[in-house]
């Protein structure tokens, strides 16, 4: 160990010992928030890269992003888990603390876009400090606690194109994602899209609108447009864009995915996770359970890149299923 380490360590507890309860309780809690934050930067940074890469081809640079996305999080954790323990020193196992750290925590997330993935991250904190055999709900967020997402603020996941041909609305959001220069024969590009389209699901009423995730979705060499084409009176199409750039002619269209089923298969947990860009996890998973009705919510985090909340959204749902269930193990 680094002796000066050891004596930054000794000085900080010196220094807490004079803190109340209540003082260490909500110092502590900032700090965990503070990691929150870093690790929220790192993961977005990495995943805006997504779009470069896949402009560039640079399809080693995106692997390598994939897998450090996967692993930063225990780095996160493992600097947060060493600052809290030379903080709190002695009072460190002193579960009373740990729950006004966990209410004053709950209380500074509350404005936070991604306050479930925040929930998700201070469970990983006090999982390490305590190797809690079983749960305790005083110091983890067994139960999220929100009723109701915190954040008020719109956050608008969606962009809607009316007024057009279906070829155009394609046109007209494929473009807003990568500009016209980037593509290889555009206008064809939205036309096969258009006609795969409306073969899945002939049109009984011209009139439609098109309703796309305004982020991209990338995995591997492949970006992927994911909305819906509604049309008044007809069940909602959720549908996929595949788009592949393996060359210097610029993007192409790979593959058109149809209906539920279709896009389950893409966001199947055999998967590697997507990179998405995206404020409010919260809204996305559930925009994506519209088009996936079958797929629970484990999956859809998993599928985006947050596995560690998957974990938690599946232990909710086991907990939720036990109290209405009279199944004996």
């Amino acid at each position: 160990m680094n002796p000066s380490s050891t004596i930054v360590g000794e000085n900080v507890a010196r220094d807490s010992s004079a803190l109340t309860d209540s003082r260490l309780a909500a110092r502590c809690a900032e700090i965990a928030l503070q990691a929150f934050l870093e690790y929220q930067t790192r993961f977005h940074a990495i995943t805006q890269r997504a779009r470069e890469r896949f402009l560039a081809r640079d399809w080693p640079g995106s692997f390598d992003d994939a897998a450090e996305r996967l692993h930063f999080y225990n780095d996160v954790l493992d600097s947060l888990t060493n600052r809290i323990r030379q903080l709190m020193g002695v009072r460190l196992p002193e579960r009373n603390i740990w729950t006004g750290i966990k209410a004053v925590y709950s209380s500074l997330i509350a404005v936070s876009p991604a306050w479930e993935i925040a929930e998700t991250f201070f469970n990983s904190l006090t999982r390490r400090v305590f190797a809690t055999a079983g749960v305790d709900q005083a110091i983890e967020f067994i139960d999220t606690d929100f009723d109701a997402p915190p954040t008020s603020a719109p956050i608008n996941i969606t962009k809607t194109y009316r007024g057009q041909s279906l070829a155009e609305l394609l046109y007209s959001a494929l473009t807003e994602v990568f500009d016209e220069t980037c593509w290889d024969d555009l206008p064809k590009t939205a036309e096969l899209a258009s006609a795969r389209i409306e073969a899945a699901r002939p049109p009984k009423n011209p009139q439609l609108e098109l309703e796309v995730v305004t982020s991209v979705f990338y995995r591997g060499r492949g970006a992927y447009l994911i909305g819906r084409v509604l049309r008044e009176g007809e069940p909602p199409l959720p549908i996929a864009a595949c788009l592949r750039h393996e060359d210097e002619r610029g993007i192409v269209f790979d593959a058109l995915l149809r209906g539920d089923v279709d896009l389950a298969i893409l966001f199947s947990f055999t998967r590697s996770y997507f990179r998405v860009v995206v404020e409010c996890p919260y809204r996305l998973v559930r925009y994506l359970q519209q088009l996936m009705p079958r797929k629970r919510l484990i999956d859809l985090y998993n599928a985006i890149g947050f596995h560690r909340h998957g974990k938690t959204e599946f232990y909710r749902d086991f907990i939720a299923h036990l109290r209405k269930s009279s199944d004996r193990f």
